[in-house]
């Protein structure tokens, strides 16, 4: 059935009509299930909800360090002294023509945001993006009035979030936040029209997005593809010049194939424009010694993009277990097992070990050494400072054994699980692996029954604070604080650090947390992850970016020339 659709998929792309072909991007995706931004939760989604809707403010593309631009907004907001009122003037946008506006357009509102934000708190809903807002005034209330039986009432108050007039939106937090307007980036933020939930319900809003964004969806065929016509209604393409050599893709294909061989062999029979990531076993294929690109793939036409990302992946340690809970010097010895330099060989140059919970590369990041990195002498004798000498339990006498929790049965998985067992074995720990579905796993997450898991992160803006929020208590289980973390310190530190408006203060409050949940040890760490992209040189403009989500908006394409008239 696999290789059919496969088959199914390559067959869609090569009977393209010349013209269209010409001027289509095409990209895979593992899968895609919704367009709901309320429902936004992971990068598939993301990056194709991008393409639909427009949010109050976007990245430059170009600059980094990363820097913020208006989106929907006409400009950056106007804020107040004390940092919690901003007012945002919107630029005139337009809703491409859709049923649920009577098949007419409609002006993009005020209304929009502060409905698209209600549905964020609307507990009914169940989203994950209820954080993002829950700093607005008043919308804390919003959301537990929406627990109850009845109907969820989108006219009740919230005095944080105003539509002063239908081009002008006012917010309010409870408390300053350097990280809000990062928050405006993302497609939680985005502005839903009630007129689009009244047509096609809430559930139907996940397949019938209505949005302002530079394309629409024109047809989805869910497990195989999807596919999206440039909007001339976005704001973005005024201007434009339709006979310059390089244009925009008037078309996006995304191909949903979950195989990476698949994938692989797409690219390289030209059905693909785009890889996001090189999978471990083609590494020796596509890249040289020197880890530039094989010769092979550039007689392709192929180009590769190396850059280090913001996803980091670590094995979780529940802190409510029994076992590693209570036991700091046992946390501290399985980090200090965990082999760094076979790990990288094994994944073959596509990962950097971690020497804190964040990324190196991200401001504020820790640069001085894990005290934990890999030493089995130390591993060793923290080992026998925990209790369990030699890896024995002394209550039973047999090797200690503690269970990972993983949310697939890939090979790469696998195989992957039972290296990190191999590293547990050198001090005499055995590590069993309990392979669930994805749902299982976060149900067992949830439920705090985890003993280990194995769990990644993916840094929402460039802003350290997307990786401290992970360690804070009011965020544990079900929230992103998975080990279920307690420290009043850094509790303390991090609510100073995300209000101070001096660099050093908050630099010294990160430097501080990392210091401390380092020593505690509630993950195991792992890696960030390296992205090695393949494109194809007829995609002209492409840059890598952390935040890559709907930036096939600034892809260009040289346009075909004109075939002579006969």
């Amino acid at each position: 059935m696999a290789a059919a659709c496969a088959l199914a998929l390559l067959a869609g792309v090569a009977g393209a009509t010349g013209r269209e072909a010409d001027l289509t991007f095409r990209r895979a995706q593992p899968s895609l299930n919704t367009l709901d931004p309320a429902q936004g939760s992971d990068t598939s989604v993301s990056a194709a909800m991008m393409l639909i809707f427009q949010t109050l403010l976007d990245y430059d593309y170009t600059a980094r360090p990363y820097k913020l631009v208006p989106g929907a907004a006409e400009a950056m907001p106007e804020v107040s002294a004390d940092g919690r009122v901003y007012t945002f003037r919107l630029r005139e946008a337009w809703y491409a023509p859709d049923p649920c506006f009577g098949g007419k357009r409609r002006q993009v509102k005020a209304q929009d945001f502060v409905f698209g934000w209600k549905r964020l708190a609307d507990r009914k809903i169940g989203g994950s993006g209820e954080w993002l807002v829950g700093n607005i005034k008043g919308m804390e209330a919003f959301a537990e009035a929406s627990s109850g039986e009845a109907p969820t009432d989108y006219g009740m108050d919230v005095p944080g979030l105003r539509a002063v007039d239908d081009r002008t939106l006012r917010v309010e937090l409870v408390r300053p936040s350097n990280q809000f307007l990062w928050f405006l980036t993302m497609c939680y933020m985005a502005p839903i029209p009630h007129e689009a939930v009244e047509h096609y319900g809430q559930r139907g809003l996940a397949e019938h997005p209505v949005g302002a964004g530079p394309y629409t969806l024109r047809t989805w065929w869910r497990g195989y593809e999807m596919v999206f016509d440039r909007n001339p209604e976005w704001f973005g393409w005024a201007g434009l010049d339709p006979d310059a050599e390089e244009v925009p893709f008037e078309t996006i294909r995304y191909l949903i194939v979950k195989d990476a061989s698949t994938q692989w062999l797409m690219l390289l029979t030209g059905q693909l424009d785009f890889l996001e990531q090189i999978d471990r076993n083609n590494m020796e294929i596509a890249i040289d010694p020197k880890m530039g690109l094989s010769p092979e793939l550039k007689a392709r036409g192929i180009r590769l993009f190396t850059s280090p990302t913001l996803k980091v992946y670590y094995l979780g340690i529940n802190l409510d277990d029994p076992v590693l809970g209570p036991n700091k010097k046992l946390r501290q010895a399985l980090n200090a097992a965990f082999d760094t330099v076979r790990w990288e060989a094994y994944y073959r140059g596509r990962v950097k070990a971690l020497n804190t919970v964040a990324p190196s590369h991200l401001r504020d990041a820790s640069q001085k050494p894990f005290p934990y990195a890999f030493n089995l002498g130390k591993a060793r004798e923290l080992l026998a400072e925990a209790g369990y000498p030699g890896g024995i339990d002394p209550k039973t006498g047999d090797p200690l054994t503690l269970t990972v929790e993983v949310g697939n049965a890939t090979q790469d998985t696998t195989e992957s699980m039972e290296l990190v067992a191999s590293f547990f074995a050198a001090i005499g720990v055995k590590l069993e692996i309990s392979v669930n579905t994805w749902q299982a796993l976060l149900e067992k997450i949830r439920l705090r029954r985890a003993q280990l898991f194995l769990m990644g992160w993916v840094g929402d803006y460039p802003d350290l604070e997307t990786f401290m929020q992970l360690f804070i208590s009011r965020n544990q289980s079900p929230g992103p604080n998975r080990s279920n973390y307690v420290n009043a310190e850094v509790d303390r530190l991090y609510d100073i650090a995300v209000a101070s408006k001096d660099p050093e203060e908050i630099a010294r409050c990160w430097a501080r947390i990392q210091e401390i949940v380092l020593e505690d040890c509630p993950w195991l760490l792992l890696h960030y992850a390296l992205d090695f992209s393949l494109v194809n040189e007829r995609v002209r403009n492409y840059i890598p970016h952390n935040f890559p989500y709907g930036m096939e908006r600034h892809y260009r394409v040289r346009r075909a020339p004109a075939k002579p008239a006969r």
